[in-house]
């Protein structure tokens, strides 16, 4: 064994163990085919979802949202990050940790979904209760369809292997002492390129990216409410990272969507003219539920004072 000599970087002339070997990782990379041809991608795909994650806060700033748009918004900021997070630590030379986030990504995305699909789970959500990750597996199997030659959905599949690497397993952790069968003992404690490795993490967050995306269109109330020119980029940079696939069931004619999708944006009121809507009918739930109470009041004092409009209603009871 060694004399110990403090192992901090003023003892051994290196850089900061944080940083260790990642300048000349980020050398190798910046000359790297591969991280010129997928981080264009992966920027792609965060600027898809960051238009629809700052489109959707101002719908949630001007007071039109429910909890399950508040809970998927969330969601979908965290994976956002996740994905941000994972292309650094590729870029640092971090693998393994960058596909940790990713399965964070399939997490949160998936999650995002499902509670944008059902208010009374993103009412518990809300609420700090946990959501089984089952229930959103099951969930998702609706929107994934099967591949011969695999026993279980690729949605699930991909959660069995990417849990082999977020969790503390024999795949997970092995690698990092042992470059393969034959080779000896060498911790991997320092970034270390490998053209291989980051082609391989890169393309996985570029894929990850774009489930976020899909997920995002079957999160939405009708996929119509999405600019047709968003969903397109979609399907361009899906068709672009998996050319092998097949991809016919994206295909729509384009320019109906934009028509479709202008009528629809012309039949639209914005909140405040939702909430005086609410307000002025009759059988909406809040002048409902204003009834009732009238009523009770009635039975109980014999007359019941006037409880306001059903937005006066609503302010008080949020006070």
């Amino acid at each position: 064994m060694t004399e110990f000599d403090g192992g901090a970087a003023e003892q051994s002339g290196d850089v900061p163990w944080p940083w260790r070997g990642g300048p000349s990782h980020h050398e190798a990379a910046s000359a790297s085919a591969t991280v010129a041809h997928r981080i264009p991608q992966i920027d792609r795909a965060l600027g898809l979802i960051a238009v629809v994650i700052e489109a959707a806060a101002g719908g949630i700033n001007e007071g039109a949202a429910g909890t399950n748009e508040v809970a998927a918004l969330a969601c979908y900021t965290r994976a956002f990050r996740a994905l941000r997070a994972a292309t650094i630590l590729a870029l640092e030379g971090l693998y393994l940790e960058a596909r940790v986030y990713a399965r964070d990504v399939y997490e949160s995305a998936g999650l995002a979904r499902y509670l944008a699909k059902r208010s009374a789970k993103a009412d518990e959500w809300m609420e700090g209760k946990w959501v089984k990750d089952n229930e959103v597996r099951q969930y998702a199997e609706r929107f994934v369809a099967p591949v011969e030659g695999v026993p279980s959905s690729p949605y699930r599949e991909y959660y069995r292997q990417s849990s082999d690497l977020h969790h503390p397993t024999v795949w997970g952790c092995l690698p990092l002492l042992f470059a393969g069968p034959e080779e000896p003992c060498r911790p991997r404690l320092a970034s270390e390129y490998s053209e291989g490795d980051l082609e391989k993490v890169l393309h996985e967050i570029a894929s990850e990216a774009v489930f976020v995306c899909f997920t995002i269109i079957n999160a939405a109330a009708d996929p119509l409410v999405l600019w047709p020119e968003w969903r397109k980029a979609v399907e361009d940079l899906a068709r672009e990272l998996a050319p092998e696939e097949d991809w016919s069931h994206l295909e729509r004619d384009w320019e109906a969507m934009r028509r479709e999708f202008e009528e629809l944006r012309s039949h639209m009121i914005d909140s405040a003219a939702i909430d005086a809507e609410l307000d002025r009918h009759p059988n909406s739930v809040q002048n409902v539920k204003r009834r009732i109470v009238e009523g009770r009041n009635t039975q109980l004092r014999g007359s019941a004072p006037n409880p306001g409009t059903a937005s006066e209603i609503r302010e008080g009871h949020d006070r």
